[in-house]
């Protein structure tokens, strides 16, 4: 298929592409699971403003609802006019922790060396310590200042949908199908009640097709997802009685995204302390894992001797230092309450992590469509103080055995709680959602990988209302982590794919349109 190409070179849709992404990342929009609202956040309904304005001013009809749904709808021109609707859509939060940033670091023609990280210098960010990064030598990176993240889930994928409009303004010659482009809130603490009178709407004006641009590896196709569940355990609090000296630990793991974690070491504080109480006699008084970064926790430790666990703390955190690891000795707070239960979790993850059920547990062991059973965070109660962890399976029977593994561990204590399921079965009878974005891709000369996705995308209702949605990539490195990054590369080539692609539905679907 002979595709239109834009006018401009790939350096000038790259400039502004970037224009793009540094105007919406400057906004703080991440969301509140603690919030009762939608959106949980203010800073959603500023980010939906801004971007139905930047729609607006190149001829869209906006609409944005009380949830901050904003919908960007496009007539459809060429051999497009008179074809099927088409959805691309993104995300407007982002995942808890990140931060706006005013501007982003350009590393230019990078050759695989560490990366200087204004906001932190002892990162090491190289393809010697992450060889996935490969991909990326040679081109124009983007990052933060590596004190944070600042937003590439889904703000990438924003960018490349405010650039595919832009390509299309100003090359009225390149045909589509009718397109509405739509930022969705709280997607990160899945408030699907944001989406149910969006997915009617969407079924309603005719629109049985979709993509979410929401994946991570470049160009990218997705039409499959884990089934998820979370696990949670209450121990309870008891007093303890206090033996030895009191050490105050702030243990700072290895931040990534599950999806990604075995190509960037991840680790948490509770696998570290689980792994540091095995080298050493000490028992864990207090606990708490930091609320904007599951991965890090603040512990207290009951200990004869000190100095063997600060070795201990020494032989387990090192070999992760050039990840982002690390652990520092802080004053034991004036306040503190000894609590038994803290030393009964860590405990049970030491256990967690020596059984054998059969099938990985880590997502740091994961990979492909292995899934995983997660330990990552430690949250005090009034009753006493909360193991959650994360359950993911790509099938059903594989979800209920880990369910069934946390239950046994925890001798039944554990609550269960169903989050998501695989879309994959359900898009099996759509196969040009992976076929459309595979000929565009070949149009422009690249691969498109179909890969499953260790996440989810949040997609539910629009299945409900008989809309096919699939994912695309964004092409970027270590999602919701402080070491988070793309390319000028990316920026233009992902946006090339979004201008393809609609050319490839817009004359699939007006070929369905004269069949039928």
């Amino acid at each position: 298929m002979k595709l239109l190409e834009p006018a401009q070179d790939d350096q000038q849709i790259a400039n502004q592409a970037l224009l793009h992404l540094e105007s919406v990342v400057a906004i703080d929009s991440a969301s509140d699971e603690d919030s009762s609202t939608i959106p949980s956040t203010v800073g959603q309904t500023t980010l939906a403003r801004r971007v139905g304005e930047f729609f607006g001013g190149l001829g869209a009809r906006v609409e944005q609802d009380d949830y901050a749904n904003v919908i960007a709808t496009f007539d459809g021109r060429g051999v497009g006019e008179g074809s099927a609707p088409l959805a691309l859509m993104v995300h407007l939060d982002t995942a808890k922790g990140t931060v706006a940033v005013p501007h982003l670091q350009l590393a230019r023609e990078w050759n695989g060396t560490a990366l200087a990280w204004e906001a932190n210098p002892s990162l090491q960010v190289d393809t010697e310590t992450f060889p996935t990064l490969n991909d990326f030598v040679g081109q124009d990176l983007l990052h933060g200042p590596g004190d944070a993240p600042f937003g590439l889930d889904d703000k990438l994928g924003l960018t490349h949908m405010m650039s595919l409009a832009w390509l299309l303004h100003e090359n009225p010659e390149i045909p589509h199908p009718p397109l509405l482009l739509i930022g969705r809130p709280d997607e990160e603490i899945g408030r699907m009640e944001a989406l149910l009178g969006l997915a009617q709407l969407l079924a309603e004006r005719g629109v049985r097709t979709g993509y979410t641009v929401d994946g991570i590896a470049p160009f990218e196709i997705n039409v499959e997802n884990f089934n998820a569940a979370g696990a949670s355990i209450l121990f309870e609090r008891e007093s303890t009685h206090l033996e030895g000296s009191l050490l105050a630990i702030r243990l700072l793991g290895v931040n990534t995204h599950g999806a990604t974690a075995r190509a960037e070491g991840h680790r948490t504080a509770l696998r570290l302390a689980a792994e540091v109480l095995q080298l050493c006699q000490a028992k864990v008084v207090s606990l708490v894992s930091n609320p904007d970064r599951d991965c890090d926790a603040d512990l207290i430790l009951d200990c004869q001797t000190p100095d063997s666990v600060r070795r201990a703390l020494e032989d387990v955190v090192s070999p992760h230092r050039p990840r982002g690891a690390g652990w520092q000795e802080l004053a034991v707070p004036e306040d503190f309450s000894a609590d038994s239960a803290c030393d009964q979790l860590i405990r049970f993850v030491q256990r967690f992590l020596d059984s054998t059920p059969g099938f990985t547990l880590l997502a740091e062991d994961s990979e492909g469509h292995d899934g995983y059973s997660h330990p990552y965070r430690a949250v005090p109660t009034e009753a006493g103080i909360r193991l959650d962890l994360r359950l993911r399976d790509f099938t059903e029977a594989g979800l209920r055995s880990r369910i069934e593994h946390v239950a046994g561990l925890s001798k039944n204590r554990a609550s269960i709680e169903h989050q998501y399921v695989n879309m994959g079965p359900r898009l099996s009878d759509r196969p040009e959602l992976v076929r459309w974005a595979r000929e565009a891709a070949e149009a422009l000369g690249i691969e498109a990988p179909q890969l499953p996705i260790r996440g989810g995308t949040g997609v539910d209702p629009f299945l409900d209302a008989g809309i096919a949605v699939g994912n695309l990539g964004t092409g970027y490195f270590a999602p919701e982590s402080e070491k988070e990054l793309t390319s000028m590369s990316m920026l233009s080539g992902h946006a090339k794919w979004l201008v393809a692609l609609v050319q490839v539905a817009a004359t699939a679907t007006a070929e369905d349109s004269r069949a039928s």
